[in-house]
């Protein structure tokens, strides 16, 4: 597959937003960003100009690709947005649904009394990509869902986020997914579905890319 994307502008979102509540304390999700980086590389060894949204990665961001930091929704919305005319882009960060309406400069002290955070829908940025011009430009999107209801829920996003590919997996499983080596995933297009087996996620990567290169 070396060379199947030379000259292909390749984006690619990795890693998991922080959302700040104070100067110390922030809304998170697990996400490594080990999934994304993994694309970033295979894309990389296809020999496409890979560009790398790197939102507080636990791993090391691959040689070769450019790398601009995003540790926050709002930053991967703008800088997605700038890069959207990209031949590919695959968004596989967990991007947060939600933030604090309010944010403290300072840490909040600890007292006894209770705490309540107001939360603000953050901005859909997968789904403003696929309502956007598209020029051609191979939308991918992620789902990190639960059970059987949540393949069915990625089988909804698919079609209302006008995405080209979504790939599915099922993060209440401890051994796949968040903070794991390996994933087990269900690719969907209009073309059908495609279950991946647990493996490694650099295979996984290679399943998911090589199912791109039939839709391009």
């Amino acid at each position: 597959m070396s060379g199947s994307l030379a000259g292909r502008r390749v984006l690619v979102s990795a890693g998991g937003t922080r959302e700040p509540i104070d100067a110390v304390r922030f809304v998170g999700n697990r996400s490594s960003g080990r999934m994304g980086v993994a694309l970033a590389e295979e894309a990389r060894r296809r020999e496409a100009r890979v560009t790398l949204i790197a939102s507080n990665l636990a791993v090391p961001a691959p040689e070769g690709v450019e790398v601009v930091e995003a540790p926050t929704a709002a930053d991967v919305e703008r800088e997605a947005t700038a890069r959207a005319g990209a031949d590919v882009v695959i968004m596989a960060a967990a991007v947060a649904d939600y933030r604090p309406v309010e944010t403290e400069d300072a840490k909040r002290p600890k007292d006894e009394k209770r705490w309540q955070i107001e939360l603000e829908p953050t901005v859909d940025v997968l789904r403003a990509l696929g309502e956007g011009q598209r020029n051609g430009r191979l939308l991918v999107g992620f789902a990190a869902e639960t059970g059987e209801n949540g393949l069915e829920r990625a089988r909804q996003k698919l079609v209302a986020k006008k995405l080209d590919l979504i790939v599915y997996n099922d993060v209440s499983k401890r051994d796949i997914g968040f903070d794991a080596a390996e994933n087990e995933v269900v690719i969907m297009s209009a073309n059908g579905e495609r279950r991946i087996d647990k493996a490694p996620k650099e295979e996984i990567a290679a399943a998911i890319l090589d199912e791109v290169e039939r839709l391009i």
